[in-house]
């Protein structure tokens, strides 16, 4: 006995009936066709896009030559020098310094770019820093700091050196009445930002010593300073033939040590006879006379 049918549970669908749009090329969109068929509604944009680039373009424009009247104008120039307000330098006069910095009558403030003039004043090697300021809306003011040499470093040749350990090379027409570091090398002094050597750090600490150091040991009578790796620092003064050894420890007492015995020596003529005196000995001196050696407590 069959049985009867189950009534199928799927809802009929109706064909949805499609709008008449026209006949659609293979590959082609409906897109296509609303272009093709209504080719005004797109020269409005394509003029909108072209009158905004061209008044972007004018407003460019119009900067520039704005830009191009300021730099011409007398406002921003310093049409006087008297305008330039120059300190800090010794060495140099307020001439030569402009001269270095290229800046006359005719800059303009807005064309002046203050690092350039600062780096081409640094490249100089008396000149240590460089600051310019502008002082709106024609006024200058250039701040420098010249280097202060302390002594003369001997390698390939002579070198000033000042407390920093940077080396700059002395011109024919500088005065070379500094004291004479001997004994280093290049090597003691890396370029660049890094640090000298302890060596020399030692050797320009001691030479700032004898700035405040009673006489004979102030900076004016020290001559020499030469630097041994492995014995010290040894000094020479001026006028003196003794040579002073005084090591690598307990600088600033033996400085202050060499004073109180001056008189001693002087009056008993060790001086005169003596080729080395060494301080590097605790609570005594070491004389070397004439290829014998005393000792004085």
């Amino acid at each position: 006995m069959s049985r009867p049918a189950r009534p199928s549970r799927l809802i009929p669908q109706q064909p949805v009936p499609r709008k008449k749009r026209g006949i659609l090329r293979r590959g082609q969109s409906r897109n296509a066709i609303r272009r093709r068929r209504s080719p005004l509604k797109v020269w409005p944009r394509i003029l909108w896009v072209t009158l905004s680039l061209a008044g972007l373009a004018g407003f460019c424009l119009g900067l520039v030559l704005l830009y191009y009247q300021l730099l011409t104008s007398s406002t921003f120039c310093i049409t006087d020098v008297k305008n330039i307000e120059v300190t800090g330098n010794q060495r140099f006069s307020r001439a030569q310094i402009l001269e270095m910095a290229r800046l006359d009558a005719q800059t303009n403030l807005l064309a002046l770019r203050p690092t350039v003039v600062e780096h081409t004043l640094q490249a100089h090697p008396w000149i240590a820093t460089a600051e310019l300021e502008r002082r709106w809306p024609n006024r200058l003011a250039l701040r420098l700091t010249e280097r202060q040499p302390l002594a003369l470093v001997q390698l390939e040749e002579l070198y000033y050196t000042d407390l920093s350990g940077f080396l700059f090379k002395p011109t024919s027409v500088d005065p070379h009445d500094f004291p004479v570091i001997t004994g280093l090398s290049r090597e003691h002094f890396p370029d660049g930002d890094r640090p000298p050597s302890e060596l020399v750090v030692q050797a320009l600490n001691l030479l700032t010593l004898f700035q405040e150091a009673p006489e004979p040991l102030t900076s004016s009578k020290v001559a020499e300073i030469h630097v041994d790796p492995e014995r010290g620092f040894t000094l020479y003064l001026s006028g003196l033939k003794t040579a002073l050894d005084l090591g690598f420890t307990d600088l600033p007492e033996k400085i202050k040590k060499f004073p109180q015995v001056w008189p001693f020596l002087l009056q008993r003529g060790y001086l005169a006879r003596t080729g080395r005196i060494n301080f590097d000995h605790p609570q005594r001196l070491l004389l070397s006379l004439k290829g014998t050696e005393e000792e004085i407590n």
